[in-house]
């Protein structure tokens, strides 16, 4: 992971805090769930994907999402399936970089495998980056026009 120097904490959304105890012992910050004998005193390290905002990489994310099957459950173009939408600007894990390597890496309950140790730590900077471009718009509220639809058909 590409980590930067600890001065000063921006609360940007693009960056991510990594929790660091000892040589091996590394966390992204959530603050709500700190793990039991984890010190109280630490200084979070800032950890921001080399390739936000690259639209090669982007480009490279989106070729990775389509060549590692992620499409099957996030949906073309992350839309949602079985899995959860990328689009829609909401994130079950948390969406900041780190956040979404995070998930990335080491999967999630109920579906999301780990590709840790299995692709590169780049690929998944790549696709971190990719799937976040996909949550520019918000489109919770985007077919609501407030009338009534009247259903026709099975």
């Amino acid at each position: 992971m590409s980590r930067t120097s600890q001065a000063a904490l921006p609360s940007d959304a693009a960056v991510s805090h990594l929790l660091v105890a000892g040589d091996s012992l590394r966390f992204i910050e959530h603050p709500e769930n700190l793990p039991a004998g984890f010190p109280a005193q630490i200084q979070p390290l800032l950890v921001k994907n080399p390739y936000e905002g690259d639209k090669g990489a982007i480009s490279m994310g989106g070729q990775l999402f389509v060549g590692y099957n992620c499409l099957d459950c996030h949906g073309a173009e992350g839309s949602g399936a079985m899995g959860p939408s990328f689009q829609d600007g909401r994130w079950h894990f948390g969406g900041s970089p780190g956040e979404v390597f995070e998930s990335i890496y080491q999967g999630r309950p109920d579906g999301m495998p780990a590709w840790g140790g299995r692709i590169s730590n780049e690929q998944i900077w790549m696709l971190t980056a990719y799937v976040r471009s996909l949550a520019s718009k918000d489109l919770s509220t985007e077919n609501f026009t407030g009338k009534t639809v009247e259903r026709t058909g099975h």
